[in-house]
């Protein structure tokens, strides 16, 4: 299976990591300052395209079975969702609550003891795509939201986007739920 991965930060290197180590990564694109993702794609001759805020049009990517999207805040354009058999991300809550950039710190600032986070499908609307897993973790008393970030979410999203790239690789698919279906005040009863 060809995956494109859009990514940043260690989340990012160490999802290329996984993905690298099962199945072939066809490109990434990351920001320049990413530096671990750069080696480690490099390191493994995965061409490295510099992203910064949007993804530039016109770029030569390989047509891939899944594209995945990690620790990015790139917009991923219309074009390059439809051209792969599944488009994935990974967020930081537990979808349809807390969606955008700051999603750890809205669940925290909302006193939730109970977060997790969502892989799911791509779609033009920010963290609005059919949910794919989602896992949750408890918030520990007096957590910051990097501390929750490194302790819980980040790794949690690495083994989220390992399950699906597997599933997509074993089943041709991955699951999808709308967002509309679930019931956001079960999780926070939770």
């Amino acid at each position: 299976m060809r995956v494109g991965l859009i990514a940043d930060k260690w989340l990012g290197q160490k999802v290329f990591e996984d993905l690298n180590a099962d199945f072939e990564v066809a490109y990434v694109l990351c920001p320049k300052g990413a530096a671990g993702l750069r080696a480690a794609a490099g390191g493994a001759s995965v061409p490295v395209w510099p992203v910064a805020g949007a993804i530039p049009g016109g770029l030569d990517l390989a047509p891939v079975d899944l594209l995945v999207s990690v620790h990015s805040f790139a917009k991923v354009p219309d074009r390059m969702i439809a051209s792969a058999r599944a488009a994935v991300g990974y967020h930081p809550s537990l979808l349809p609550l807390f969606r955008g950039r700051n999603a750890v710190e809205d669940a925290l600032e909302a006193g939730q003891r109970v977060t997790g986070g969502t892989v799911y499908h791509l779609t033009p609307e920010m963290d609005g795509g059919p949910v794919a897993f989602q896992d949750w973790c408890f918030v520990e008393t007096g957590e910051t939201a990097s501390g929750l970030w490194r302790r819980a979410l980040a790794p949690m999203g690495r083994e989220l986007i390992s399950r699906a790239a597997h599933h997509m690789d074993q089943h041709g698919f991955i699951p999808a739920e709308d967002q509309e279906r679930l019931d956001p005040g079960a999780m926070r009863a939770a």
